[in-house]
């Protein structure tokens, strides 16, 4: 008979996911700005309008919409494209700050802005 597998893991994973709520306070927004300048225009653009990375303010996404995906995506990085994990470098309140400041790109329309990559999103429930 074999061993009956533990939910243990299961609860201990499920307990440490936590949902993020987009920061609107100035300084939030601020702390949030200053990270994606030192750290995220050299991929996505001053703007969000992209270039080795994808575009930050269209309705398109290839890793999922929402703060939850973007502050996923910046701590596990996508080491296929390029992108490094930031979790040694941003703590939780940096990662939610920066991914607040993008999304305050959405809907932006910037010059230059790199073609729609992804699935198409409703991002109305990610706004609010």
């Amino acid at each position: 008979i074999a061993p009956k597998e533990s939910a243990a893991p299961v609860a201990a994973e499920q307990a440490q996911e936590k949902t993020y709520e987009r920061l609107t306070d100035a300084e939030s927004m601020a702390a949030g700005k200053d990270i994606y300048v030192k750290n995220c225009v050299t991929c996505h653009g001053h703007n969000g309008e992209g270039g080795i990375g994808p575009n930050l303010t269209d309705n398109f996404w290839i890793h999922g919409a929402g703060m939850n995906n973007m502050i996923r995506i910046i701590k596990e990085g996508v080491p296929a494209k390029g992108m490094i994990s930031w979790r040694s470098i941003l703590n939780d309140r940096q990662s939610a700050q920066v991914s607040s400041f993008m999304m305050s790109l959405y809907g932006t329309n910037p010059a230059n802005a790199k073609k729609a990559q992804g699935e198409e999103v409703d991002m109305t429930p990610y706004l609010n």
